[in-house]
């Protein structure tokens, strides 16, 4: 998702009555230098002061205005002074006009341009304005001089990543049995959710493949072609984009899908089905030398700039104790990586459907109640449970207190495997939100985006109660404290149904948030489930990026394969589109290397 576009109000500049209009190239009451020749995509800048024909220590007011009337986001650095000067920085994004701009500057004149007295009715106010023109060009690369905001930090450690010489796929199948239900977008069938029966288990080799076969209906063929398009967790998936079809066109909405004759309830009657189904998929065949080789991983954080656009890194690395200087190891383009990912069976975090139900009468429709007395009951999800089996009986409940909900959000489900519910439960029990901490930062903005769905019925279930929700929450784990008054954390998002929705699809869902923590801090993301059976897939967790605007963090990746078991540092140089530098280069604190285990053969 695109960074936060920032914005700021009409300030109509260009309305206010002056007594002095000054429309010179170079005005005589505004120091204005270092201005571009155009506005490029992403931050611009400009330097900015007055003159001694302005009042002293008087405040000066800027507009800047698009070709379309609308402000563009401009903000004078209060820290960056040069000389008299104060640095004004612009930002141009991809809502902004291109064409001519209009920069308008509002000042307290002392004098008039003849080196007269202001007459007294305008002293001590706003009597002078300049305005020039200026072009905007947005899709042009930012070649503004690159100023960091502040001094960017970085972070290293070793990485030890087995080469792979050779990998190739061949191609399998197995016989399938499945069953299929609609998935619905917007009301209209786009797919089937497909619940495995034989194999049991989907593989993450499956993801990428299709079921086919034969089916013929009541005597007339169908088409058995579905791609599996999305592995929901171990049992569940979706095909979407091809839907079963009868050559009489009829469309398969809800079928128990098995190789042989069999009879079931298809379109509204008994139907007789013969088919042949089978699931063909990839699997890689690979080689590993087993030989690891060391890289550094950095990550660089505080990124943020006032002018121009980080374009690339160069690294450079030493023996710390070492006295000779760096040595250049990499020059690398900026770029986002993934902090947090799952597509559900790979990954850390265990994905599936449950609803809560509360039983406790102070429930909160915005959020569970924390207190500690306060019980909730959990229905088992449909991917640990046998679907025959449409009630559970004792329910099972989790107690939330305030520690339990703000580490984690856990329930114990009962395990796939058994039909007597009474005392089975999981080993590890369900989580709604990522096992392993994240370390985030104050400094960066960050986009979280994910796949969702949503059902009010799941086999003789139908929901009742409170309107059914997601909140999405930042909380701190391992010590790291969230600045929020809520005691779930940090709200982050939202996920509301349209009104009467039995069913429903968020697809490519994306929020962007910065973490109100005081320092660099480790979070989880959780999932706060009010009601409804929701599939939450495709998960996606790093810093926001945009076409126009750096990201405020990067992660370098350089290989090792020079030095063993010393302590190196690494010294990074930042670098615009043109190759130009600042005057920052910050270093890492010494980390220890073991080093890349590289077969030199038998030295004589």
């Amino acid at each position: 998702m695109a960074k936060t576009k920032k914005t700021i109000q009409l300030k109509n500049l260009a309305q206010y009555d002056v007594l002095i209009e000054d429309r010179s190239a170079s005005s005589t009451y505004f120091q204005v230098t270092n201005l571009p020749p155009s506005f490029t995509g992403g931050r611009n800048s400009f330097l900015l002061a007055g003159s001694s024909a302005l009042k002293s220590a008087s405040n000066i007011q800027i507009e800047i205005i698009d070709a379309d009337g609308i402000p563009i986001f401009q903000n004078p650095i209060q820290k960056y002074v040069q000389g008299n000067s104060r640095l004004v920085s612009v930002e141009v994004t991809e809502n902004t006009a291109v064409g001519f701009a209009t920069i308008v500057i509002l000042g307290q004149a002392t004098v008039l341009p003849n080196g007269q007295p202001v007459p007294p009715d305008w002293q001590n106010s706003y009597n002078v304005r300049w305005t020039k023109q200026i072009l905007v060009e947005r899709n042009l690369r930012n070649s503004s001089p690159l100023i960091l905001r502040d001094t960017p930090t970085v972070f290293s450690e070793e990485n030890r990543l087995y080469s792979v010489l050779t990998s190739s796929f061949v191609t399998a199948s197995t016989p399938f049995t499945a069953s299929l239900t609609p998935t619905l977008y917007s009301g209209f069938q786009i797919g089937y959710t497909i619940k495995a029966e034989s194999p049991t288990v989907f593989s993450e080799d499956y993801f990428g493949g299709y079921i086919t076969g034969s089916m013929i209906i009541d005597g007339i063929s169908a088409s058995l072609y579905l791609p599996i398009t999305d592995v929901l967790n171990t049992t569940t998936a979706f095909s979407t984009g091809e839907l079963i079809k009868t050559t009489d066109g009829r469309i398969v909405d809800k079928i128990y899908l098995r190789s042989g004759s069999y009879t079931t309830s298809l379109f509204g009657s008994s139907s007789a089905i013969k088919t042949t189904a089978q699931l063909v998929y990839n699997t890689s065949s690979i080689k590993d030398n087993h030989i690891p080789v060391s890289y550094a991983k950095l990550r660089l954080v505080n990124l943020n700039t006032v002018s121009g656009e980080i374009f690339k890194f160069k690294v450079y690395s030493k023996v710390s104790t070492n006295l000779s200087d760096y040595k250049l190891v990499a020059e690398v383009p900026i770029a986002t990586s993934e902090l947090l990912v799952t597509s559900s069976i790979r990954g850390n975090l265990p994905i599936g459907d449950l609803y809560v139900v509360p039983t406790a009468s102070n429930w909160y429709s915005d959020r569970l109640e924390t207190s500690s007395n306060a019980i909730y009951t959990i229905s088992g999800s449909a991917a640990y449970y046998n679907p025959t089996v449409t009630s559970i009986n004792p329910p099972i409940t989790m107690s939330i207190t305030d520690d339990v909900l703000l580490r984690s959000l856990r329930s114990v489900i009962p395990t796939f495997n058994n039909t007597n519910y009474a005392g089975y439960v999981s080993a590890s029990g369900y989580f709604i939100g990522n096992k392993k901490s994240v370390q985030l930062f104050p400094t960066t903005e960050y986009t979280l985006q994910f796949d969702a769905v949503y059902k009010k019925t799941v086999g003789a279930v139908n929901l009742t109660g409170v309107d059914s929700k997601v909140d999405i929450y930042l909380i701190g784990v391992e010590g790291t404290k969230v600045i929020d008054n809520n005691p779930l954390g940090q709200k982050i998002g939202t996920l509301t149904l349209p009104s009467g929705a039995e069913t429903y699809w968020y697809q490519d869902q994306q929020l962007n948030f910065t973490p109100q923590l005081a320092a660099a801090g480790n979070v989880g993301i959780r999932f706060v489930v009010s009601n409804g059976f929701w599939y939450f897939s495709e998960i996606s967790l790093k810093p926001a990026s945009d076409r126009l605007f750096a990201p405020d963090e990067a992660q370098i990746l350089v290989p090792n394969t020079e030095y063993y078991n010393e302590l190196l540092q690494h010294k990074i140089e930042f670098f615009d589109i043109n190759s130009n530098s600042t005057d920052i280069a910050i270093e890492s604190i010494p980390t220890f290397f073991t080093g890349s285990n590289i077969d030199l053969g038998t030295i004589p």
